[in-house]
């Protein structure tokens, strides 16, 4: 009988064992419990600790504690209007400016990034809606609460979802696009210089371009049809606010850009590939006559390679269908146009007209036709370690600012 007690003893205690050492069982370590007096917890005796923990909702509304009074967070920010998810005031509207077609005919333009929008307020641009997911971007925007402007939040996910960008900043405004009378009363042109942008296709290379044109302080920007928009999000990110204190237009066809020269202009081409010429080892400016009449035939008639027709504005305007005619570009393809240095040639005073073409596709022969008709030459910039070129936009800063050098000096000497 003794003998079957102990085989039970030792049967519960190996079952008892596996059980509370078992593989599946959760242990847990003891917690140790402290006997709270009934009386509660007693005070904290440091002052300065215990008066900061005394702030509550009640208080925060005081300005004796640094908030200004109706925000608690600090911040100083006008009403707005929380949005759902897929609200259609946000993706109806960010779809339209995210075509190039729609966002030209509604005229308005879509900035990101605090830093930009302040950039595009200051210049005087028109700002119409603002979409945010923080009130710390918004309280930073130094624009006026003004009634006209919508101010909406949205999920950042959202605004991520519709970003142009790697890392969405977290704030969009909408704009409404400039006019070109618009940018001519904002801009203060320094230099005399019309710069033509031909085949420049690179955002970034086109943003860099409208910047260092703007910082040089160029008349305005001329963009033959087949460059990028200018107003696309790339090239305004690349720009950093030149689009807004220099006049650009865009889209403008070879056939009508006599229409943006003056008469009395001077057409110089930056180009790498040609040869200096070898006649001219210290150049003098010429004076150049002035661009061609129409010719006149025997009977007294002007010849119909240029009529007169009108734009959307009724103004008149004058198109030279030569531009478009492939036997009259085959005779300039071949032209030997005079090139300089850069730094050799005396500039004029007034009306340059400096045209770029793009790294790829070099100078088209309409280029060179519209030298040949107002007088022009090629100007280059000597390059060592044979490179072949440089970027466009480097290219057009150093002989901005040769002209702008020049014409600095020769202010000084009157």
């Amino acid at each position: 009988m003794s003998i079957i007690l102990k085989n039970i003893c030792y049967l519960t205690r190996n079952s008892i064992h596996c059980r509370l050492y078992s593989k599946n069982v959760l242990r847990r370590r003891p917690v140790r419990v402290l006997n709270i007096p009934s009386n509660g917890l007693q005070p904290i005796q440091d002052e300065n600790l215990a008066s900061k923990l005394q702030l509550t909702r009640e208080n925060l509304n005081d300005g004796s504690v640094g908030f200004p009074k109706g925000q608690e967070s600090g911040l100083i920010v006008p009403p707005y209007e929380k949005l759902e998810k897929n609200d259609p005031r946000f993706t109806k509207t960010l779809t339209i400016l995210k075509n190039k077609k729609l966002r030209e005919q509604k005229g308005k333009m879509l900035i990101e990034g605090k830093r930009l929008i302040n950039d595009a307020i200051a210049a005087g641009m028109i700002l119409e809606t603002i979409y945010f997911s923080r009130e710390k971007e918004l309280a930073e925007l130094k624009f006026k609460f003004q009634e006209n402007v919508e101010i909406f939040k949205v999920f950042y996910k959202t605004l991520q979802l519709w970003s142009n960008l790697t890392t969405c900043p977290g704030i969009m405004g909408v704009f409404k696009k400039p006019t070109t009378e618009t940018l001519h009363i904002l801009s203060e042109p320094v230099i005399p210089v019309t710069l033509i942008c031909d085949n420049i296709r690179d955002p970034g290379n086109l943003g860099s371009i409208i910047r260092n044109a703007a910082a040089a302080g160029c008349q305005n920007i001329l963009l033959t049809k087949g460059c990028v928009d200018p107003w696309e999000h790339k090239v305004l990110r690349a720009g950093c606010g030149g689009h807004f204190r220099i006049p650009i237009i865009n889209n403008i066809e070879w056939t009508q850009i006599s229409n943006y020269i003056p008469k009395k202009s001077t057409i110089f081409i930056a180009d790498n590939s040609a040869d200096i010429s070898e006649s001219s080892v210290t150049p003098e400016f010429i004076n150049y006559d002035e661009a061609p009449e129409e010719e006149v035939n025997e009977d007294g008639e002007i010849e119909m390679k240029k009529y007169v027709s009108t734009n959307e504005h009724d103004q008149p305007v004058a198109i030279d269908e030569t531009y478009n005619e492939p036997t009259e570009l085959e005779k300039f393809q071949d032209i030997d146009l005079p090139c300089h240095l850069y730094s050799g040639i005396r500039f004029p005073k007034e009306n340059i007209v400096l045209y770029v073409g793009g790294e790829t596709h070099g100078v088209d022969p309409r280029a060179v036709k519209l030298a040949c008709d107002y007088g022009g030459e090629k100007v280059k910039i000597p390059l060592e370690n044979s490179m072949e070129s440089l970027n466009s936009s480097f290219a057009v800063t150093v002989i901005l600012y040769e002209i702008k050098r020049q014409l600095a000096e020769k202010y000084i000497l009157k």
